[in-house]
């Protein structure tokens, strides 16, 4: 009798879909809506007490902010999944080391930002939109607002690391006292004492102090980690993959930032020649932008909550849960996005009378730019909704060209075009169509890729021969019986120089099963299209996911391709190694024991030898200088170490990633053949104690 208890499965994978929607979807929904109401309070007041001038103001400066939040969120993002990561793995210390490094980044990033503001602070309102009748307005409030940004930058990132501690709460918390600050000194500020757009800009720094100094305080309640002035010492070590695991965060603001500033532009250069002028429109889209703002935060709160649901399910097999949930979410977005555009499209002048009704041109163009801007929104909460599905069963390329498409593709081409045939109203119809052709992209993806999606168990799933125990008997002395072998798959990662290569081809021979090292990169290449010679230069010398490196795609078209094409080789190889683990096989590198994490027949193994025997291997092997060698040696090291922690924040090399680490400078090659057998037996009857179990 099976004296150990049974382990209940995860809520997410046998509770009604309704009721876990309510659980996980309705908090965040509630944080994102207080956060968008935060963010148009100033908007309110500064409307009625103003005018349309100062709303111009807060949207020139409005782009200075997400870019802001950018570099918050990839800091904050990017240490909440550290840490969470590491406390997964036990590995606390490290975890805490992702908090300092959290911390650490936000407040430098602020003080940075703060200085960039106030020294260019002229320029940049000229570059976001700003005319010669907004920009008195805009500096007035621009340079307070960049006063506070080392409290915006804590603001908005360490939220994250409070959830990853679990206490949403607290968080929430943070976020209502400062905007209930803000709510309070706006109207006190802006008309009682007479300060425009100043008191306006001032309050929000107050209710940006409340959180920030209540996010401060968690710090002594920190439950998984705590903070040592030798965590502080060494917190440099977690910022690469900090900055590493928040780098999509980074990109998804930055395009919106680009999309703001040529939107603002062009409204300036097409209003200027039209019976509105110049500031009416720019100020009007920004309104509408506001207005929008509450309506997306509900779309991405519900998004985030499904996010688990989706992801555990469909790791699970459980496909129909995945197919009701994903039915649910979209039933529910598009519904609220009807009824959105029903009232938008009926009571569109009182909704933008609550931020002002300084002229009758002003509020005419107000009306038309709700209507039309926002007329798509019932089919544009698909591809949100969409590039959170894709994300979630894992297509990340599918989910980046989803979430990218809206902005990049649709809305920043045909902003520049259509004002050429319709005059500024061109900017407006560009966000209508914008919607519409996204929503055409993701009807295609899906059409593409539905099928194949929920055929994945095939592919990815441990075969059941594999799970099985065949019941053969063990002979004790690191030998493995052939009967028994195809149950194990073997992953070998390998310092460069080190004889890996020949250690996996010999257990691959003794145990008659395949083994794959440059098979995995054909076949890769022939089911993504890519060359053969393209991602085997990728695998050597573009996994650094640094900084630099993710950044600068952004400014250059070749380079964002390029990270796109890396991202696709990155998933065919996977798939190949996926599909290659169904049975017996030894596997050379590529990151196959991530690849294959959580399936019990792995047996992970890291080889390595002494710098010297390493340098006389490659010098003579590649007719190199010891000198040359060394340098070689030193360079791909680096680049295997970067790929292989650039996703989820693992160390390459670190033992308890591993079943056994092996230097065969030590032990010989013949050595490591048989510790590496003794390993594979010892997996063996730990799975057969499991299935007996």
């Amino acid at each position: 009798m099976n004296s150990k208890a049974i382990p209940q499965e995860n809520i997410l994978g046998t509770e009604k879909i309704g009721k876990l929607l309510m659980t996980f979807a309705v908090p965040g929904i509630i944080s994102m809506v207080v956060n968008s109401i935060y963010n148009i309070v100033d908007q309110i007041f500064i409307g009625r007490g103003v005018g349309y001038m100062g709303n111009g103001a807060t949207n020139v400066i409005f782009p200075m902010s997400v870019l802001a939040l950018a570099f918050a969120m990839m800091i904050g993002n990017g240490a909440g999944a550290y840490m969470s990561l590491m406390l997964g793995r036990k590995q606390e210390e490290d975890a805490a080391r992702g908090v300092a490094a959290g911390l650490i980044g936000l407040v430098g990033i602020g003080f940075i930002l703060m200085a960039l503001y106030l020294i260019f602070m002229e320029p940049l309102c000229r570059m976001f939109g700003a005319t010669d009748a907004i920009l008195p307005y805009a500096l007035d409030y621009g340079y307070i607002i960049a006063l506070g940004m080392p409290l915006f930058s804590i603001c908005a990132g360490f939220s994250s690391i409070i959830r990853s501690d679990g206490s949403p709460a607290w968080n929430m918390v943070g976020l209502l006292t400062g905007c209930l600050i803000n709510i309070i000194f706006d109207p006190l500020f802006i008309f009682v004492f007479h300060m425009g757009v100043k008191g306006a800009a001032l309050a929000t720094i107050l209710g940006q102090l409340a959180n920030a100094v209540i996010a401060l305080l968690y710090l002594k309640r920190l439950k998984t980690v705590k903070l040592t002035r030798e965590v502080f010492r060494r917190w440099k070590e977690a910022l690469p993959s900090v900055l590493g695991l928040g780098t999509s965060s980074f990109i998804s603001q930055f395009v919106m930032v680009i999309t703001i500033a040529v939107q603002n532009n062009v409204l300036v250069r097409y209003g200027a020649v039209s019976e509105y002028g110049a500031e009416i429109p720019m100020t009007a889209l920004g309104v509408t932008m506001k207005i929008f703002s509450i309506l997306s935060a509900i779309l991405i709160g519900l998004a985030t909550g499904a996010q688990p649901i989706l992801g555990y399910n469909y790791g699970a097999g459980k496909y129909d849960r995945v197919k009701e949930t994903f039915k649910d979410i979209m039933v529910i977005s598009i519904g609220a996005m009807c009824v959105a555009w029903v009232i938008f499209q009926l009571f569109p002048e009182p909704i933008v009378g609550i931020f002002g009704t300084d002229s009758e041109m002003y509020t005419q163009f107000s009306v038309r730019c709700l209507k039309i801007f926002l007329m798509g929104i019932p089919v544009g909460a698909v591809p949100l909704m969409s590039s959170n599905f894709f994300q979630s069963v894992g297509k990340p390329v599918q989910a980046s060209i989803v979430s990218l498409s809206k902005q990049i593709l649709f809305m920043i081409p045909l902003t520049l075009l259509l004002p050429g045939f319709l005059g500024v109203e061109g900017v407006l119809w560009a966000g209508c169509c914008s919607d519409l052709l996204a929503f055409i992209l993701c009807l295609y993806l899906f059409k593409k890729y539905w099928s194949s999606l929920f055929t994945v168990s095939e592919v990815t799933a441990p075969s059941q021969e594999a799970e099985a125990f065949s019941g053969a008997g063990y002979l004790g002395d690191g030998q493995v019986a052939a009967e028994d072998a195809p149950n194990v798959v073997i992953t070998i990662g390998r310092t460069y120089g080190s004889p890996g290569s020949e250690v996996g081809k010999a257990i691959a021979e003794e145990l008659h099963i395949p083994y794959y090292d440059g098979e995995i990169m054909e076949h890769a290449a022939q089911n993504s299209g890519l060359s053969r010679r393209y991602l085997e230069h990728v695998d050597e010398k573009m996994r650094g996911y640094n900084l630099i490196y993710n950044i600068a795609p952004l400014w250059n078209i070749d380079a964002d391709a390029m990270n796109t094409l890396r991202r696709m080789g990155d998933e065919a190889q996977s798939e190949i190694i996926l599909k290659a683990a169904q049975g017996p096989c030894v596997i050379i590198g590529r990151r196959a024991d991530q690849v294959l994490r959580g399936h019990a027949n792995v047996v992970r193994i890291f080889i390595t030898a002494k710098m010297e025997d390493r340098v006389k291997a490659v010098s003579e092997s590649e007719h190199l200088s010891e000198e040359e060698a060394l340098k070689k040696i030193e360079e791909i090291d680096k680049h295997r170490a970067r790929y292989y922690g650039a996703l989820n924040g693992m160390i390459w090399g670190r033992a308890d990633n591993y079943d056994i680490c092996i230097n065969t400078s030590a032990t010989s090659v013949n050595g490591a053949i048989f510790m590496i057998k003794h390993t594979v037996e010892g997996k063996l009857i730990q799975m057969h104690i499991l299935h007996q179990d």
